[in-house]
């Protein structure tokens, strides 16, 4: 075993089972803590309560997930700007032999890239990061020397406004790390232009979690009047226009969102099909229920409703109403696409809530696909938290 020079931290006995099994983290409870305490952040070698080596990870003695591999091979030791340009020329392998050609997508997805806490997004020559641990703080500047390196980005993006941050104590905050960020990043997705705000838009800019799904559904649009709910920067409806649906209307009750789906909408030449508006969803789909709007095929794809998990009965609940309205504006015969990206809702509920909705309405829901995210968001086997994302298309039929 090579020398690291970190300090030891040391599992209990009979704990850091699942660490054992292949999964990242290891919790606070699971642990022996030093005296004195190291600093948040700092990289530590785990020893289990057998005496053996089990990892290099970074330790954080203030949050819940106290370790986070790094690495379980002695000789691999982690935080060079070698280290990282390892990491990142994987995940970068792996992104060209999913999508050969295309350059933006989820270039790095935190533990399923082995880079724990690391979220980055590539907008052609920008780079939007997301930090989301203590560890990874610490390392910031060796990671943006690494990506400089390796993928010779014209912008580097920190996106660490992520209420995440808070339980590893971290600050919120966004700022260019690197070069000068253009006012909009504009991307090819699959045959439609999108523009995006990479320093103050939601998440890093685009859901690229969602790009298979809106291809998938793209495909039964042809000559349907669709409707988008949350549209955020108008993809779902512009790709379905692309693939040749009547018209759509996109629905967000953000004032930036509804800005860059016209804008979108123009850029694809696609501004005389498509009709946008600013408001509550709720609230407008209770209009649209009085006025008796039906359309071919409704997608209801809001921000996440269970943010932990004591908000789940809340977040079903508010699944549950929001689709049997979106329900009731589907013609016979028509789709629903629902998704939900809450982790802590699991599939089988998510499926629950939406057939009583379906129920609430009298209507039988067929489903042709269960889908999850993209697979530039890789699911690693060992670690059940790196799957999230749950979108169903169902058909919608009268009881």
């Amino acid at each position: 075993m090579i020398e690291s020079g970190f300090p030891s931290i040391i599992i209990k006995p009979r704990c850091g089972k699942r660490a054992k099994a292949g999964h990242p983290w290891i919790f606070s409870n699971e642990i022996v803590h030093p005296n004195p305490l190291p600093e948040a952040g700092v990289l530590v070698d785990v020893i289990d309560d057998g005496n053996n080596f089990m990892g290099y990870a970074t330790y954080n003695p203030h949050s819940l997930i106290a370790l986070r591999l790094l690495s379980r091979n002695p000789d691999e030791i982690p935080g060079s700007v070698e280290w990282f340009q390892q990491k990142i020329s994987l995940a970068v392998a792996l992104r060209e032999r999913l999508f050969p050609g295309r350059i933006s997508c989820r270039l790095v997805y935190s533990d399923s890239d082995c880079l724990p806490g690391i979220v980055i997004d590539r907008y052609e020559s920008v780079l939007s990061v997301q930090i989301l641990t203590a560890g990874m703080e610490r390392l910031t500047p060796v990671l943006i020397e690494a990506l400089k390196k390796e993928l010779s980005p014209t912008a580097i993006v920190l996106r660490n406004n992520s209420t995440k941050r808070k339980l590893e104590d971290l600050p919120l905050y966004d700022k260019v790390a690197f070069g000068k960020i253009p006012e909009c990043c504009e991307i090819d997705e699959f045959g439609i232009k999108l523009a995006s705000d990479v320093l103050t838009g939601q998440k890093t800019g685009h859901f690229f979690d969602q790009v298979e799904n809106r291809l998938a559904l793209a495909g039964l649009a042809k000559d349907k009047e669709v409707l988008d709910l949350f549209c955020h920067t108008g993809a779902w409806a512009l790709q379905m226009l692309r693939a040749g649906a009547a018209n759509a209307v996109a629905l967000d009750s953000s004032r930036p969102a509804i800005e860059l789906t016209n804008y979108n909408a123009k850029i694809n030449n696609m501004e005389n099909s498509i009709k946008t508006v600013m408001e509550d969803a709720f609230h407008w789909l209770s209009e649209a229920r009085k006025n008796n709007w039906k359309f071919d095929i409704v997608v209801v794809d809001p921000p996440a409703f269970a943010k932990n998990a004591k908000q789940i009965n809340k977040a079903l609940r508010g699944y549950e109403d929001l689709n049997r309205q979106a329900i009731n504006l589907v013609r016979d015969e028509g789709i629903l696409c629902t998704c939900s990206c809450s982790y802590f809702i699991h599939q089988d509920q998510f499926l629950n809530t939406i057939h009583k909705a379906a129920v609430r309405e009298n209507k039988q829901l067929h489903i042709l696909e269960i889908r999850g995210q993209a697979r530039d968001h890789p699911v690693l086997l060992s670690m059940p938290e790196s799957r999230y994302l749950k979108c169903l298309i169902c058909v919608v039929r009268s009881r």
